[in-house]
């Protein structure tokens, strides 16, 4: 889509700036301030033009919902197979020809496993409770339901799906196979259960991808085939979803861990959440009381997502809202900050809950980096690139990250959002048809026994640091 901006020779507003006064709200992770090096659109965000131009805009509405194929779109056809990106809050699914290695069609819906709790640790306990078989059966029926549904709105059949690859959290593998999940339930974690090897569905083959531990599953196995941490050194792969898996590869030597971000970061939880889709607030700045606010699509608000939560926090620890030893102070308003309203008119705000929800959260993904490269006898510092798994990561403000030190002390400019990381190493394991899935020679780090992983959780509630 081509744009017109208006400018003339005495203007001193961004490209950004002018677009968004012009009716189009952009994502950028750096919002103008030229930490991306330009690169997410076909100019520079930092562009402050002296006459009127016309720029090209993405259809943003096309990425959305955690689909991202190497920024492929879909082209008409049969599709052979199925990808299926068996997340704890959300499902995605994708149709591929792998012959050609076209997309065919996707589709994203909310895992309803949701009703037996928001997060890993409570599904596991529903299901060692007397919910297996429930659990099990819910999902499979959705998977089932959401499959013909894809299939029919690409005018084919099931039986035209011969393949279908798998990536999930372990404890999600476990209850999509009926496995016992008790062992996954208390210290030491051990899995009874080895990675399910490949079978038959009628005539659909299905290969699951293994998981490293108890809670680093598949879904971050295909994270590694789809992000090259092994090209460089230090080199980071974090999924900024539910379960906040990551992996670190350090002189050839892997290490994994996974941290209880829980699901505020994917928009649940928050008194106004939302999941990254067209009018979630992505962007918040704030002018004392009164937001500006930015939304996915430039559509109207209706919700606050996973981004949008940190740039408030972000914005809130600025302004001193917050304190740097991270509690709120007397000028956060006791109903919240009104954000904005829905086209229903329902008020949006962001509560002192969703701020500790956040706050937990960042804590949590800021001292697992810090964990992992203890364990590899390095610094935060010292790593050279991280790519950043997660829909939501292409609409972060990577400064309003490093202030709050969900980064720790990495450099943001070396940051590479990648979006769904599992769909994206599905797909390459599908058209590649290889032999080996796993990852070689990793080391997984367990931070429910580390006292430097509790450590580190505390300095990251507060703020002095970063």
């Amino acid at each position: 889509m081509n744009v017109t901006v208006p400018a003339n020779s005495s203007n001193t507003k961004t490209i950004l700036t002018l677009l968004e006064e012009s009716g189009y709200s952009l994502p950028c992770n750096c919002h103008g301030a030229h930490h991306c090096n330009g690169a997410r659109y076909s100019f520079d965000c930092a562009m402050i033009p002296k006459k009127t131009i016309t720029v090209t805009l993405p259809d943003t509405e096309e990425t959305l919902c955690g689909i991202s194929l190497e920024n492929r779109t879909c082209v008409p056809g049969k599709g052979t197979c199925l990808l299926i990106d068996l997340g704890t809050t959300t499902i995605a699914l994708a149709l591929i020809d792998t012959d050609l290695g076209e997309l065919r069609q996707t589709a994203v819906f909310t895992n309803p496993e949701r009703s037996f709790g928001s997060d890993v640790i409570s599904r596991i306990q529903s299901s060692i409770s007397g919910n297996r078989e429930q659990l099990k059966g819910i999902i499979r029926q959705a998977l089932q339901k959401e499959t013909a549904e894809l299939c029919q709105k690409n005018k084919q059949t099931l039986q035209d799906i011969t393949h279908c690859y798998i990536g999930g959290n372990t404890a999600m593998i476990h209850i999509l196979m009926g496995y016992d999940c008790q062992p996954l339930a208390a210290s030491p974690f051990q899995i009874a259960e080895k990675s399910p090897e490949p079978f038959f569905v009628q005539q659909c083959k299905v290969t699951i991808l293994p998981w490293i531990s108890a809670f680093v599953g598949g879904d971050i196995t295909a994270g590694f085939y789809a992000c090259p941490i092994t090209r460089s050194s230090p080199a980071l792969f974090i999924d900024l979803g539910t379960n906040g898996e990551m992996l670190l590869h350090n002189s050839g030597a892997v290490y994994a861990a996974s941290t209880a971000a829980g699901p505020a970061f994917e928009g649940n939880g928050l008194s106004c959440g939302c999941p990254g889709i067209p009018g979630a607030i992505s962007a918040v700045t704030l002018h004392r009381l009164r937001p500006a606010i930015t939304t996915i699509g430039n559509k109207l608000p209706i919700g606050i997502c996973g981004s949008g939560a940190i740039s408030v926090m972000a914005e809130l620890l600025h302004h001193k809202y917050v304190t740097r030893d991270g509690i709120l102070t007397g000028k956060f308003p006791e109903e919240g900050i009104l954000l904005g309203f829905s086209q229903a008119g329902n008020a949006i705000h962001f509560t002192a809950e969703d701020f500790r929800s956040i706050q937990l959260a960042i804590a949590a993904i800021g001292a697992g980096i810090d964990t992992l490269c203890h364990a590899a006898g390095i610094s935060s510092e010292q790593i050279r690139c991280v790519y950043l798994g997660g829909g939501f990561g292409f609409y972060l403000d990577l400064p309003a990250c490093r202030s709050l030190g969900l980064l720790s002390h990495i450099d943001i400019s070396c940051v590479i959002p990648m979006g769904n990381t599992c769909l994206q190493g599905l797909y390459q394991c599908a058209c590649q048809q290889q032999a080996s899935l796993s990852i070689p020679s990793v080391t997984p780090i367990s931070l429910a026994d580390s006292d430097y992983f509790q450590s580190r959780f505390i300095a990251h509630m507060t703020y002095n640091d970063w």
